[in-house]
Protein backbone atom coordinates (compact mmCIF):
# COMPACT_ATOMS: atom_id res chain seq x y z
CA UNK A 1 0.00 0.00 0.00
CA UNK A 2 1.56 3.33 -0.97
CA UNK A 3 2.31 5.89 1.69
CA UNK A 4 -0.16 8.78 1.85
CA UNK A 5 1.23 12.29 2.36
CA UNK A 6 -0.85 15.26 3.48
CA UNK A 7 -0.15 18.92 3.90
CA UNK A 8 2.23 19.85 6.75
CA UNK A 9 0.55 20.86 9.99
CA UNK A 10 -2.65 18.96 9.22
CA UNK A 11 -3.96 16.40 11.60
CA UNK A 12 -3.85 13.73 8.94
CA UNK A 13 -1.44 10.83 9.18
CA UNK A 14 1.85 11.58 7.46
CA UNK A 15 2.67 8.01 6.55
CA UNK A 16 -0.57 6.09 6.43
CA UNK A 17 -1.10 5.47 10.17
CA UNK A 18 -4.55 4.05 10.59
CA UNK A 19 -6.82 6.15 12.83
CA UNK A 20 -8.13 2.92 14.31
CA UNK A 21 -4.58 1.85 15.18
CA UNK A 22 -3.88 5.28 16.70
CA UNK A 23 -7.05 5.03 18.80
CA UNK A 24 -6.29 1.49 19.88
CA UNK A 25 -2.75 2.44 20.86
CA UNK A 26 -4.04 5.42 22.85
CA UNK A 27 -6.73 3.28 24.49
CA UNK A 28 -4.12 0.70 25.45
CA UNK A 29 -1.91 3.32 27.12
CA UNK A 30 -4.99 4.60 28.95
CA UNK A 31 -5.83 1.01 29.94
CA UNK A 32 -2.41 0.52 31.50
CA UNK A 33 -2.74 3.75 33.50
CA UNK A 34 -6.33 3.00 34.56
CA UNK A 35 -5.55 -0.58 35.59
CA UNK A 36 -2.74 0.64 37.83
CA UNK A 37 -4.88 3.41 39.33
CA UNK A 38 -7.67 0.86 39.84
CA UNK A 39 -5.64 -1.14 42.37
CA UNK A 40 -5.96 1.15 45.41
CA UNK A 41 -9.53 2.24 44.65
CA UNK A 42 -12.33 0.69 46.67
CA UNK A 43 -14.65 -0.94 44.14
CA UNK A 44 -18.41 -1.20 44.70
CA UNK A 45 -18.09 -4.95 44.13
CA UNK A 46 -14.91 -6.81 43.24
CA UNK A 47 -16.79 -9.36 41.16
CA UNK A 48 -17.74 -6.90 38.42
CA UNK A 49 -15.41 -3.97 39.08
CA UNK A 50 -11.80 -5.03 38.77
CA UNK A 51 -8.92 -4.44 36.38
CA UNK A 52 -10.23 -6.75 33.62
CA UNK A 53 -13.39 -4.70 32.85
CA UNK A 54 -11.37 -1.49 33.25
CA UNK A 55 -8.91 -2.77 30.64
CA UNK A 56 -11.68 -3.92 28.29
CA UNK A 57 -13.51 -0.61 28.60
CA UNK A 58 -10.33 1.33 27.88
CA UNK A 59 -9.60 -0.69 24.76
CA UNK A 60 -13.20 -0.19 23.61
CA UNK A 61 -12.93 3.58 24.09
CA UNK A 62 -9.69 3.60 22.08
CA UNK A 63 -11.22 1.56 19.31
CA UNK A 64 -14.26 3.85 19.34
CA UNK A 65 -12.05 6.95 19.05
CA UNK A 66 -10.30 5.51 16.00
CA UNK A 67 -13.55 4.43 14.34
CA UNK A 68 -15.10 7.85 15.01
CA UNK A 69 -12.07 9.58 13.47
CA UNK A 70 -12.34 7.42 10.37
CA UNK A 71 -16.11 8.02 10.15
CA UNK A 72 -15.53 11.78 10.27
CA UNK A 73 -13.24 11.60 7.23
CA UNK A 74 -13.31 14.81 5.23
CA UNK A 75 -14.69 17.02 7.99
CA UNK A 76 -12.48 19.96 8.83
CA UNK A 77 -13.39 20.02 12.51
CA UNK A 78 -12.56 16.40 13.26
CA UNK A 79 -10.29 17.14 16.27
CA UNK A 80 -12.97 19.27 17.91
CA UNK A 81 -15.70 16.73 17.16
CA UNK A 82 -13.56 13.91 18.58
CA UNK A 83 -12.78 15.81 21.78
CA UNK A 84 -16.40 16.91 22.26
CA UNK A 85 -17.54 13.32 21.68
CA UNK A 86 -15.06 12.03 24.26
CA UNK A 87 -16.22 14.68 26.73
CA UNK A 88 -19.89 13.82 26.18
CA UNK A 89 -19.16 10.09 26.56
CA UNK A 90 -17.33 10.82 29.82
CA UNK A 91 -20.33 12.85 30.98
CA UNK A 92 -22.66 9.96 30.19
CA UNK A 93 -20.47 7.56 32.19
CA UNK A 94 -20.43 10.03 35.10
CA UNK A 95 -24.25 10.26 35.03
CA UNK A 96 -24.47 6.46 35.03
CA UNK A 97 -22.07 6.36 38.02
CA UNK A 98 -24.24 8.86 39.90
CA UNK A 99 -27.33 6.78 39.16
CA UNK A 100 -25.46 3.64 40.19
CA UNK A 101 -24.67 5.18 43.57
CA UNK A 102 -28.28 4.54 44.57
CA UNK A 103 -27.73 0.81 44.10
CA UNK A 104 -24.04 0.39 44.96
CA UNK A 105 -22.01 2.52 47.34
CA UNK A 106 -18.74 3.95 46.02
CA UNK A 107 -19.84 3.88 42.36
CA UNK A 108 -18.97 7.54 41.85
CA UNK A 109 -15.61 7.44 43.63
CA UNK A 110 -14.61 4.35 41.66
CA UNK A 111 -15.99 4.93 38.16
CA UNK A 112 -15.51 8.68 37.63
CA UNK A 113 -11.72 8.86 38.24
CA UNK A 114 -11.10 5.84 36.01
CA UNK A 115 -13.36 7.23 33.28
CA UNK A 116 -11.54 10.58 33.44
CA UNK A 117 -8.22 8.82 32.93
CA UNK A 118 -9.51 6.65 30.10
CA UNK A 119 -11.39 9.32 28.12
CA UNK A 120 -8.80 12.04 28.76
CA UNK A 121 -5.73 9.99 27.84
CA UNK A 122 -7.40 8.26 24.91
CA UNK A 123 -8.65 11.49 23.36
CA UNK A 124 -5.38 13.37 23.80
CA UNK A 125 -3.11 10.51 22.72
CA UNK A 126 -5.25 9.66 19.69
CA UNK A 127 -4.88 13.21 18.42
CA UNK A 128 -1.18 13.24 19.29
CA UNK A 129 -0.53 9.99 17.43
CA UNK A 130 -2.45 11.18 14.39
CA UNK A 131 -0.53 14.44 14.36
CA UNK A 132 2.93 12.92 14.92
CA UNK A 133 5.41 13.28 12.08
CA UNK A 134 6.71 9.76 12.70
CA UNK A 135 4.38 6.85 13.21
CA UNK A 136 4.81 3.98 15.61
CA UNK A 137 5.62 0.64 14.02
CA UNK A 138 2.79 -1.88 14.12
CA UNK A 139 4.70 -4.12 16.50
CA UNK A 140 4.76 -1.29 19.08
CA UNK A 141 0.97 -1.01 18.91
CA UNK A 142 0.67 -4.80 19.25
CA UNK A 143 3.06 -4.80 22.22
CA UNK A 144 1.16 -2.02 24.01
CA UNK A 145 -2.18 -3.76 23.40
CA UNK A 146 -0.80 -7.08 24.70
CA UNK A 147 0.70 -5.35 27.74
CA UNK A 148 -2.66 -3.74 28.53
CA UNK A 149 -4.49 -7.05 28.16
CA UNK A 150 -1.88 -8.89 30.23
CA UNK A 151 -2.00 -6.35 33.06
CA UNK A 152 -5.79 -6.24 33.02
CA UNK A 153 -6.06 -10.01 33.34
CA UNK A 154 -3.13 -10.51 35.74
CA UNK A 155 -4.31 -7.85 38.17
CA UNK A 156 -8.01 -8.78 38.05
CA UNK A 157 -7.75 -10.57 41.39
CA UNK A 158 -5.79 -7.79 43.10
CA UNK A 159 -7.15 -4.80 44.91
CA UNK A 160 -9.29 -4.06 47.91
CA UNK A 161 -11.04 -7.40 48.41
CA UNK A 162 -10.67 -9.55 51.50
CA UNK A 163 -7.69 -11.90 51.61
CA UNK A 164 -9.85 -15.05 51.74
CA UNK A 165 -7.76 -16.45 54.61
CA UNK A 166 -9.19 -17.35 57.98
CA UNK A 167 -7.61 -14.80 60.33
CA UNK A 168 -8.25 -13.32 63.71
CA UNK A 169 -9.04 -9.63 63.72
CA UNK A 170 -6.13 -7.34 64.58
CA UNK A 171 -5.33 -7.16 68.25
CA UNK A 172 -6.66 -4.05 69.96
CA UNK A 173 -5.24 -2.50 73.06
CA UNK A 174 -7.70 -1.97 75.84
CA UNK A 175 -7.18 0.36 78.73
CA UNK A 176 -8.81 0.19 82.12
CA UNK A 177 -9.45 3.56 83.63
CA UNK A 178 -9.45 3.44 87.39
CA UNK A 179 -11.63 5.95 89.10
CA UNK A 180 -9.66 7.53 91.88
CA UNK A 181 -12.71 8.99 93.60
CA UNK A 182 -13.80 7.21 96.77
CA UNK A 183 -17.04 5.18 96.61
CA UNK A 184 -20.17 6.83 97.99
Amino acid sequence: MPKVRHRPGSIEPQDGVSPVRAGLTAGSVAAIAAVLVNLPLEAPTDTYFNSAPVMAGSLAVGLGAGVLWRALDGRGRRPAILLVSMTLAFGLVAVIAVAGETQMERSISYIVPLAAIVFGLTGALTLLLLRARVSLPRWVTALIVLLAIGLGIALAGQGDQESGRLELPPRTTSYVILDSAPPH
